[in-house]
């Protein structure tokens, strides 16, 4: 298991919510170690939480060298600016979709800071989530790319061929608008593998958040909301503390019954493990008791076990990393997500089956067969076509 430095477990401890006794008390604790503040400021831009930690440390007070205090403000006010900015365009985004009869959810960003926080000032957020169903992928692109917004991944250009190979094995396209605008992920599906997230998608139960100022954003209800930020998390293998501390913020006024029936619930949606490693981290990073009903199943599983420890060396981790250490990490912990043959199967699936491969070469379905076949040939061509481009 990673081990953790004093710099790190004083950012986690900064991000506890809410700011009760026990979290400033775990503040200063960690604060009368000897700290190399440099250290924290590079760990706080690496997770992204320069909004809690720079809140936490104001409250407890902790005095802070020359310099580290206005740093972590200037890095906090960039936060609430842009957050306000992403929350203004989000809600836009939601009434056009709204008149255009598309039915969009938000998917943390926004509404997820106000539920969270009751504030939009904390939370980091760099896009917008949207999810719509499948069959309204590409009339929700179209919509977007009337505001203004152009594909920017899996291609910056897709003729309608590819569109359609990307909505059938991908799950999302990346947008932005303009030079250094706005960025939107839109998804269709919130999972590669549908089984850690059965049932859940755009016509699952929402909930309206209302934001100050009375505007109102739709986001999924809370037992689903839970289940997805634990999938969310757990297929990246936890690596932004952020990520933790925003679910962690969600659950906290919720009491052990609750919690322990939203894992029952994700459980049921597949995302048993994901939930658990959630929970198992809440308590290790966060002090965050196990509900008494969960406990034992939770800390006797070998597998969670595994999972807590690989999320451990995700979050220790240095930035930036090599994208063929982040794709090989995520590859193996996709596999141990889930149980079952099944579930092993889709995941097999989805090794041999790449968004990619359906752009460079979109196939007629006859012919979809030939993909896993053609798997290492076309990566070898798109490895070979960028090494001609960088030189």
């Amino acid at each position: 298991m990673a081990a953790l430095s004093r710099e790190f477990l004083l950012v986690a401890a900064c991000c506890r919510w809410p700011l009760g006794e026990a979290a400033v008390a775990a503040i200063r604790r960690q604060a009368a170690e000897a700290i190399d503040w440099t250290d924290v400021l590079r760990i706080v831009r690496r997770h992204r939480v320069a909004g809690l930690v720079h809140k936490a440390l104001s409250s407890a007070p902790v005095e802070l060298p020359p310099g580290i205090g206005q740093a972590l403000a200037s890095q906090a006010q960039r936060i609430a600016r842009q957050s306000l900015a992403l929350t203004a365009e989000t809600v836009r985004l939601q009434r056009g979709f709204d008149a255009a009869k598309i039915p969009a959810i938000t998917l943390k960003g926004a509404a997820l800071a106000q539920l969270a926080y009751g504030s939009l000032a904390l939370k980091h957020s760099r896009d917008i989530d949207l999810l719509v169903s499948p069959e309204r992928a590409l009339d929700a692109l179209q919509l977007l790319e009337r505001e203004g917004y152009a594909l920017r991944n899996p291609a910056p250009s897709l003729n309608p061929a590819q569109r359609r190979a990307v909505v059938e094995y991908g799950r999302e396209m990346d947008l932005v608008r303009g030079s250094g605008g706005h960025r939107v992920e839109l998804h269709w599906q919130l999972s590669y593998n549908p089984l850690l997230l059965q049932g859940i998608d755009a016509s699952s139960p929402t909930q309206d958040v209302t934001l100050p100022g009375g505007d109102r954003l739709r986001t999924l209800a809370t037992e689903e909301l839970f289940a997805y930020l634990a999938v969310h998390g757990a297929s990246h293998s936890w690596f932004r503390l952020k990520w933790l501390a925003d679910l962690n913020a969600l659950l906290s006024q919720s009491s052990e019954a609750d919690i322990a029936h939203l894992y029952r619930l994700a459980a049921k949606r597949g995302a048993a493990l994901c939930a658990g490693q959630a929970l198992l981290l809440r308590e290790l990073l966060f002090g965050a008791p196990l509900p008494s009903g969960i406990a034992a199943e939770l800390e006797g599983s070998r597998r969670l076990a595994t999972l807590v420890a690989m999320a451990l060396e995700a979050l220790a981790a240095r930035e930036p990393q090599d994208d063929t250490v982040v794709v090989t990490r995520e590859a193996a912990v996709h596999f141990l997500l889930g149980r079952g043959p099944a579930y092993f199967l889709r995941q097999c699936r989805f090794v041999c089956y790449s968004v990619a491969d359906a752009v460079l070469l979109p196939l007629p379905p006859a012919l979809r067969f030939l993909y896993p076949i053609l798997r290492l040939p076309l990566w070898l061509w798109r490895h070979a076509a960028g090494l001609r481009a960088s030189r």
